[in-house]
C-alpha cells in the first residue's frame, strides 16, 4: 500500500500517524498500525507490515532511500524495528526489506512464545473478527528508537469490518478531480 490514504482506508491507520511531528509515513507508528489493521482484517494471529523508502526517489532530509520500518504482531505481542540499508537500487531494497521483515517475524514469534510460557494461562480469546483493535499503546515509546516492543490490547465490542468502515469518510478519501 503506497498511499497514505490506502493505509488509512484499508488498514485503519490513524490519520494523525502521518503527521511530521510523529515521523510521517515511514515510521514505527505507521508500521505497527498497519500490522494491527492487517491482523484485524485477516483474522490471523500474526501480521507483518513494512513501510519504507525503496527508491529511487522519495527520500527526505532525515529519511534516506533504503530506510525501512517493519512491524510484526504475533498474538498480542508487537515488535517494530527500523533498519537503514543504504543507497541500493529499488529491487535490492525491496528484497532487503522483505528479508528483514521475515527475520523480525521469526524473532517476534520466538519472543511471543517465550512470553506465553512465562505468563499464567489466560482464557482463549474469541475470534479476531469479533474484536476491535484498540489503539496501540505507543505514546510513551521514543520515536527515534530503532526498536519498539509491547503488548496490544483488543477491545471487546463486537463488530465486522463493514461496521467499522462506517466511521471512515470515504468521500474525503476520493479525488473528485480525476
Amino acid at each position: 500500500m503506497y498511499s497514505n490514504e490506502s493505509k488509512i482506508r484499508e488498514l485503519g491507520v490513524g490519520r494523525s500517524a502521518f503527521d511530521k511531528g510523529d515521523s510521517g509515513a515511514v515510521s514505527h507508528k505507521v508500521a505497527v498500525q498497519m500490522a494491527r489493521g492487517a491482523r484485524y482484517k485477516s483474522g490471523s494471529d500474526v501480521a507483518i507490515a513494512i513501510t519504507g523508502i525503496a527508491g529511487p526517489g522519495g527520500s527526505e532530509e532525515d529519511k534516506e532511500v533504503g530506510r525501512v520500518h517493519a512491524a510484526v504482531i504475533a498474538g498480542d505481542y508487537f515488535l517494530v524495528r527500523r533498519m537503514d540499508f543504504g543507497e541500493n537500487d529499488r529491487l535490492d531494497n525491496k528484497r532487503s526489506f522483505t528479508s528483514f521483515a521475515l527475520r523480525l517475524a521469526i524473532e517476534a514469534l520466538d519472543r511471543a512464545k517465550a512470553d506465553e510460557k512465562e505468563a499464567p494461562p489466560t482464557p482463549k480469546r474469541s475470534p479476531i473478527s469479533s474484536k476491535i483493535p484498540s489503539e496501540v499503546g505507543t505514546g510513551d515509546l521514543d520515536p527515534t528508537s530503532e526498536e519498539w516492543e509491547g503488548v496490544i490490547t483488543w477491545g471487546t465490542t463486537k463488530s465486522t469490518v463493514a461496521q467499522s468502515l462506517k466511521d471512515v469518510d470515504l468521500a474525503s478519501l476520493t479525488d473528485w478531480d480525476e
